[in-house]
């Protein structure tokens, strides 16, 4: 059950040690069976979501381990279990029961996993000092190799990535990874770790390729975040099983909204609408479509359900002030943007000063206000501070509307640069945004095509069908899609190229991969 569990196969992993935990029933090794009945209710809640299989685990494990005269960290293993199925404010306790646990019987494994926890729920509280402290602690443990399971090296490592997400600090990550790919004598990683893995990445990327997709998305690599978010997604697809931190479907859903594939990301979010990374996401997508209150409404559905959780809420809020201020409620974006002030002053953070004062100068610009362009430059500079190109080429995109009567030139300046950005990103939707403005002020913005490398492997695909001269019917019946699928492709080619036609989608196709023509596909009959 353990090695199908690091093999990916976790319903395969949970099978196998449903019955491992029967056997040991059997033979009266009680202790042993409740130590397996804990690792699967924390696996069907965590990676599978399936609450009522977790809370029958836990009953059984619990009705085992009051029977044990000594039952030792055992109840320890069960706090955790509830912290990590309770709300923030309730989690703490819980953590705490766990860390005491773990100290008193000596249990390494569990202190590592129950710190990562606390810390967690305390920075999601707002409380950043308290909470990093636990996360630095629970890594010491981990990298210094007193654990006995490379598994909760692992969950410590994931639970410090989705914190720094939080945070906008990918720099909390970094050196443990890196010392963990260092040093991995320590531990006996065997196949998690790539022999040629040298950074904390690579490290990452070996554990949860969702986690690491999520951090080029954040980076703006997004052709990389395509290939381990797609990754993810099928993954997701094919065992059920999705990442404890970061959600694909969310991401990559995310990525396609940035790239302009909006049909592609309405259908990446169908049977996720009740989970709230994906409503943010869902939020965005209705803006682009023009339902901003539909948007608005979902958000503030879903901030109802984590007042607690003001750290995790934030990209909620981000999102509800462009949807209030596309529906045109100044008074909801102004009531958001004061909330997400106070989470920035509570936590400190790059990142949230950076958000609040985006959303501030927003609300300015929206208003008129001549204070609007001090804001939004200080929070592209906040922004590009903390590691994230994308959303400071938002600001400096706002902050270039906001200029236009006060300096025409400054503002075309940060435009095209912006504009250059988000090109060289494949963020399609964002480029074109940048482009039409550039246009309203009879400025021609892209100078040519742009660069092939925005294209996805499967619209270089099509764009070498074209140079070849096939029509949409025909690279459908090639590629084994529909024509109207094939059509889209098309379209999403001439428009990330920014070129006009099939022949100028040609001729670039021509200049910059010359094309070896192959002979037609033809499908077996049946």
């Amino acid at each position: 059950g353990r090695s199908l569990w690091w093999l990916g196969d976790a319903p395969g992993a949970l099978d196998a040690r449903s019955r491992a935990f029967a056997l040991l029933r059997r033979e009266g090794r009680d202790r042993e069976a409740a130590m397996v009945g804990i690792w699967l209710a924390r696996q069907y809640d965590g990676l599978f979501h399936r609450r009522a299989m977790a809370e029958g685990w836990v009953a059984r494990t619990r009705s085992l381990v009051a029977d044990l005269a000594d039952p030792g960290s055992l109840e320890g293993w069960l706090a955790l279990v509830e912290s990590e199925a309770s709300g923030l404010n309730v989690a703490i306790a819980d953590a705490e029961r766990a860390v005491a646990a773990a100290r008193k019987h000596r249990d390494v494994d569990l202190e590592i996993v129950s710190l990562a926890r606390l810390g967690a729920c305390r920075v999601g509280t707002g409380a950043v000092a308290a909470g990093s402290s636990d996360l630095q602690h629970a890594m010491t443990a981990a990298v210094s190799g007193e654990g006995n399971d490379v598994q909760y090296v692992g969950e410590a490592l994931c639970t410090l990535l989705e914190v720094s997400g939080w945070l906008g600090d990918q720099a909390m990550v970094e050196p443990w990874a890196q010392q963990l790919a260092e040093f991995r004598s320590a531990y006996a990683f065997g196949p998690l770790l790539p022999l040629e893995a040298t950074s904390g990445a690579d490290l990452i990327s070996a554990f949860c390729t969702s986690c690491c997709g999520g951090v080029y998305l954040v980076t703006g690599r997004l052709d990389v975040a395509e290939r381990e978010l797609a990754d993810a997604v099928t993954q997701l697809a094919t065992t059920g099983c999705r990442p404890r931190c970061l959600h694909p479907v969310a991401r990559l859903a995310e990525l396609r909204v940035l790239q302009g594939r909006l049909e592609e990301a309405e259908a990446l979010l169908v049977g996720f609408e009740s989970e709230w990374e994906c409503a943010v996401v869902a939020a965005a997508l209705d803006i682009a479509l023009g339902r901003p209150k539909r948007a608005e409404a979902l958000l503030v559905a879903e901030l109802d359900d984590l007042q607690a959780a003001a750290v995790v809420a934030v990209p909620i809020r981000v999102q509800l002030v462009d949807a209030a201020l596309a529906a045109g409620d100044l008074a909801l974006a102004e009531r958001t943007e004061g909330e997400l002030a106070e989470v920035a002053v509570a936590t400190g953070t790059t990142l949230h000063r950076a958000q609040a004062d985006f959303a501030a100068g927003k609300i300015q610009l929206a208003q008129g206000d001549p204070d609007a362009p001090a804001r939004l430059r200080a929070a592209a500079r906040a922004f590009a501070e903390c590691g994230a190109p994308l959303a400071a080429c938002r600001a400096r995109l706002a902050l270039a509307r906001s200029l236009v009567d006060r300096d025409r030139g400054v503002a075309v300046t940060e435009a095209r640069s912006a504009l250059q950005a988000f090109d060289r990103m494949g963020a399609t939707s964002d480029a074109d945004q940048a482009a039409a403005f550039l246009r309203e002020l009879g400025i021609k913005g892209r100078t040519g095509p742009r660069d092939g490398a925005v294209l996805s492997r499967r619209e270089q695909e099509v764009l070498s069908l074209v140079a070849e001269g096939l029509s949409n019917a025909e690279i459908a019946e090639r590629l084994f899609i529909s024509v109207k699928t094939a059509g889209n492709h098309v379209s999403n080619i001439l428009t990330k190229l920014g070129v006009r036609s099939r022949t100028e989608a040609t001729a670039y196709a021509l200049l910059h991969h010359p094309v070896t023509p192959r002979p037609p596909v033809t499908r077996a009959a049946k």
